[in-house]
């Protein structure tokens, strides 16, 4: 019921947790509720959910429309909007992606629209490690000197898919389609974007960059754009800004692609399984 929902802060510049509600029976009056949360903590983990596929599609579309997945091999028979994440095997191959997430990003920022905001629900995890970390960009770009904020104020950043475009992220061994995959991803065409993003909804200004998919600053050298992003990279993950999520079975994760950036921090290994069912709801274009 709408009344009984509670929101309890987390971290300290951002991340909630929403208890006491159940998706699968959610009124428009909760539903704002959770939206609202969403726009404020940007991060929200609403616990103890029983969702099948279907059901995760369902609420995430009353947020809009869903992206389709580039790895479209590991989605769920009849759910293509699901992305399965897992280090589980069966008859030797790999059930999900084994790699999402490695790298600080935000998603989809190599698309022509990146997405609004990713969901991501535990179906079973780890009894050691699987922690996910998420960075507040809003803080980030606050905390930033005025003369840096000034020289970021009309640069562009360059954001390619390839992992083999970008010197700062590897192919991961464990992934054994990876190098044919991401060589196939350099035809996809590089994106440019603000360095420094406005949020639709809030009006917040935040970093929006990352070391997984910003390869470049447009009309900037090579090595001064590498001396700008390497600063940038070290500033938005100092420890004021981050928020640590650790998983319960029965989470669903909810984080804002348009301020914030996330990675997995791994530490388990197979027999130890970890799967998660990611669905992404598409957004708008980044302005200043």
């Amino acid at each position: 019921m709408f009344f009984e929902m509670e929101i309890r802060r987390l971290g300290r510049t951002m991340g909630a947790e929403v208890t006491r509600v159940d998706l699968n029976h959610l009124g428009a009056p909760a539903f704002a509720q959770i939206r609202d949360a969403f726009h404020v903590h940007k991060v929200i983990a609403i616990r103890d959910q029983q969702l099948t596929p279907a059901g995760q599609i369902a609420f995430s579309r009353r947020f809009g429309a869903l992206e389709d997945q580039l790895n479209a091999h590991y989605t769920i028979d009849g759910c293509p909007e699901v992305l399965v994440l897992s280090n589980d095997v069966r008859d030797g191959k790999p059930v999900g992606l084994i790699d999402g997430g490695d790298y600080w990003h935000s998603d989809s920022s190599h698309r022509e629209y990146p997405s609004m905001a990713t969901i991501l629900f535990a179906v079973k995890n780890p009894l050691t490690g699987g922690d996910t970390e998420f960075a507040d960009m809003v803080a980030a770009y606050e905390a930033l000197p005025e003369p840096m904020k000034g020289r970021i104020a009309h640069l562009n950043g360059i954001h390619a898919v390839s992992k083999l475009k970008n010197k700062r992220v590897q192919v991961s061994p464990r992934r054994p389609d990876g190098a044919d995959f991401y060589e196939r991803q350099k035809a996809i065409p590089d994106q440019i974007w603000p360095l420094v993003r406005t949020h639709p909804v809030t009006g917040q200004k935040a970093l929006y960059l990352s070391p997984r998919f910003t390869i470049g600053i447009e009309g900037v050298s090579a090595a001064e754009a590498d001396q700008l992003l390497d600063s940038l990279i070290a500033h938005q993950v100092r420890d004021e800004f981050i928020y640590r999520h650790q998983w319960r079975d029965g989470d669903l994760v909810m984080w804002d692609n348009r301020c914030v950036i996330h990675r997995a921090t791994g530490g388990y290994s197979y027999p130890d399984i970890r799967t998660m069912h990611r669905t992404v709801i598409a957004g708008d274009k980044p302005f200043r």
